[in-house]
């Protein structure tokens, strides 16, 4: 159960058709002035929020635990740790406490019709609001599952400049009472667990997406007391939380990742002297077409002469074709003919990769999303995800359908440095079932100069 109060991340968006991008959240659409650009904030100024003003947690029998001023001065130190990254020029700042027609002058948000009357300010694009559920009542009076630590979510965008204007906080301090009830479905997190959670919400207000990073350790069932190499490298945009917290064990509160997304989506002027980027296209068998929607990762080099295992430490991902659409819309099913508004409609973004990366010597890999990643959990531009054959490969110099997907090249990266065209080449895909989408069945060579006796199956979806 304790994985499962860990894993309780959601991410709510009040406008449907969002894209979580394995860096940033969501991109722009046809509408932008720049298509399938990351939406950000605008931060000439810093981002203003306001904050509820209620406590951040009582029991159940009302007796405060944690107080506004306490609740205040936690929010402020999480919104810090994104803004502390030196090469990132996303600030915030405190605005007051949270305003709405008919709420309290306090600013306590504690009912449906406060929940409303404030989501409503934040839709009309008036205000940033962070709102303390102080024993859970809101979040269950909401319809959401009791063990949710917190969510977050965008609610008015500017498509044409590709802005994020307005966007929301919710913390729910049933976790923070002091209380372990399981029979009443009262569970207990550390404040640095807490924190951590909330903090990834703040990514998420941020503008940035889920990242996948060390999924072995995920699927492998660890449920805190993860090793420490591979928990450095866990982002904490991680779609769950499933270790113990990272300040607990000594390590930064955000990962790699974490600040390489972070200051490339704001990066100040520090940025170009302190990442390179890597790029290129994921294609399958062929050679030719596009694939989207697999996890790529840049992995550090691992140093022998150190006592850490920078492979697993110093990671840094990405999903392939992040910046075009997750649905372009057609009209032959009848279900989706329009498709999404976000995402860019270039065909040729559907298998692109960048990834910002520190100086180093890297890797770089293919890997499919976790098939359990959906919905507030989604990783990438498709939910739910596409399971691809030959999903999982290195890239080497001499990439072909052909090659053994376990030999890895190296890269070494250079501040402000470019490396594109790192592309790979899946190896056993299904043939595409029609070459030049004419109506008729074309091979690039006859079945048995490469798939032996196997018989081809025309019928195989290729994601």
């Amino acid at each position: 159960m304790i994985r499962r109060v860990f894993s309780m991340f959601l991410s709510v968006f009040l406008s449907a058709g969002y894209l979580e991008a394995g860096g940033p959240l969501i991109v722009t659409g046809s509408a932008a002035q720049n298509p399938g650009q990351a939406f950000v904030w605008n931060v000439s100024t810093p981002i203003r929020y306001t904050v509820d003003g209620g406590p951040l947690s009582v029991t159940p029998a009302g007796v405060t635990v944690i107080d506004n001023s306490q609740g205040l001065a936690r929010v402020q130190s999480m919104f810090q740790n994104w803004q502390s990254v030196p090469t990132t020029s996303i600030s915030y700042s405190y605005a007051g406490k949270i305003t709405a027609p008919g709420l309290s002058s306090n600013g306590d948000v504690k009912t449906i019709q406060d929940f409303n009357a404030v989501m409503g300010t934040c839709n009309s694009g008036s205000q940033n609001p962070v709102i303390f559920d102080a024993d859970g009542s809101l979040l269950r009076a909401l319809g959401f599952d009791p063990l949710v630590i917190g969510f977050s979510g965008t609610c008015k965008l500017d498509p044409i400049a590709g802005h994020i204007l307005t966007a929301f906080v919710f913390l729910n301090g049933e976790f923070q009472d002091g209380i372990s009830d399981p029979t009443n479905k009262n569970y207990e997190l550390t404040a640095d667990q807490f924190d951590e959670a909330i903090t990834h919400e703040m990514g998420h207000f941020s503008g940035l997406g889920h990242s996948q990073i060390n999924l072995d350790l995920y699927q492998s069932g660890f449920a805190g007391n993860c090793p420490l190499d591979e928990l450095a490298g866990l982002p904490l945009m991680f779609p769950v939380e499933f270790c113990q917290s990272r300040k607990s064990a000594g390590l930064p509160i955000l990962a790699p990742d974490d600040v390489a997304w972070i200051s490339k989506l704001y990066p100040n002027s520090t940025y170009a002297s302190s990442f390179g980027t890597i790029s290129g296209f994921i294609f399958f068998s062929d050679g030719i077409t596009h694939v989207q929607g697999l996890n790529v990762i840049a992995r550090r080099v691992d140093d022998p002469s150190t006592p850490v295992n920078e492979s697993q430490r110093i990671a840094s991902s990405v999903v392939s074709g992040f910046e075009f659409t997750g649905n372009p819309g057609q009209a032959i099913t009848g279900d989706n003919t329009g498709g999404s508004s976000l995402g860019s409609r270039n065909p040729a973004l559907i298998g692109y990769y960048e990834i910002p990366v520190t100086p180093g010597t890297y890797t770089v890999q293919t890997e499919n999303i976790d098939a359990s990643f959906t919905g507030g959990s989604s990783v990438g531009p498709l939910d739910p995800p596409a399971l691809t054959y030959g999903a999982f490969e290195y890239w080497h110099p001499n990439e072909s359908a052909f090659d053994d997907p376990s030999v890895k090249g190296s890269l070494v990266v250079q501040a402000g440095q470019k490396l594109s065209n790192i592309n790979i080449i899946l190896n056993q895909t299904p043939p595409r079932f029609d070459l030049f989408e004419d109506g008729e069945v074309q091979l690039r060579q006859p079945p048995f100069l490469f798939l032996g006796p196997r018989r081809l199956r025309f019928a195989e979806k290729l994601s």
